[in-house]
């Protein structure tokens, strides 16, 4: 397989961290914006709120910063998604009782782009995917096939990963619970990226979000190698 260059044309970016990740070039009001600690969501009703896990609230603070009003297309990408739901399940299903219904709904792999899109009244498409390590870069990927396949309307890529339980925690890089919100389209300042499939190796301790997030803040270059390629993003 070839190396592939590709052009993303950011119009909006925001990022949420649960502690200051020291990325350098990433700062509140910068580009993209940087939160910390809890979101406050202030457009999600309190009852709805409280339902809400760290995940969704980090995903859905940083769409909020960047997503217009009406419907926008939207890319949803996390290695893990709702992992302490997921778990929940598994030990559910293990010791013979009922799966709740309503703990099903909201571990799905689409939920937390589905209850968005039902909560801003969002009636376009979407997709939700998982790519392991390199998530993130393969979410870009579908999200600027979704652009090209209709230039004239913006798409929304979302991106999150949350602590993983403490079971699991060891079969994966440790990860501080982050999120970020990419608008793109027309127009929009251009980041570099380049996927080559020769420069794959092992999954490195470091997940990829940071590299590209010291890119897009114009720290310097993001280069990350993963299992089925080296991504390399840069702005122009």
């Amino acid at each position: 397989m070839t190396t592939c260059e590709f052009t993303l044309p950011v119009l909006e970016a925001a990022c949420w961290f649960e502690e200051d990740p020291g990325i350098q070039g990433l700062a509140p009001g910068g580009f993209p914006a940087l939160a910390t600690g809890r979101p406050a969501l202030a457009f999600v009703e309190a009852i709805q709120r409280r339902r809400l896990s760290r995940l969704a609230r980090g995903v859905f603070h940083c769409a909020e910063q960047v997503a217009p009003p009406g419907d926008v297309r939207v890319v949803f990408a996390s290695r893990h998604g709702e992992s302490e739901r997921t778990l929940s399940i598994l030990r559910d299903l293990a010791a013979g009782t009922d799966v709740s219904p309503t703990l099903f709904s909201m571990s799905v792999h689409n939920a937390v782009p589905g209850l968005l899109s039902i909560l801003r009244g969002n009636h376009a498409g979407g997709t939700a995917l998982a790519a392991g390590a390199e998530s993130l870069g393969y979410g870009l990927l579908a999200a600027l096939a979704a652009l090209r396949a209709d230039p004239a309307a913006p798409v929304l890529l979302l991106f999150g990963e949350d602590r993983l339980p403490e079971l699991w925690a060891p079969f994966a890089p440790e990860e501080v619970p982050h999120a970020l919100a990419l608008l793109l389209g027309a127009g929009g300042r251009e980041l570099g990226m380049t996927w080559d499939p020769e420069g794959r190796g092992p999954e490195p301790a470091e997940v990829q979000s940071r590299h590209f997030l010291a890119a897009l803040a114009g720290g310097g270059p993001g280069v990350w190698a993963g299992p089925t390629a080296a991504w390399d993003w840069r702005l122009a």
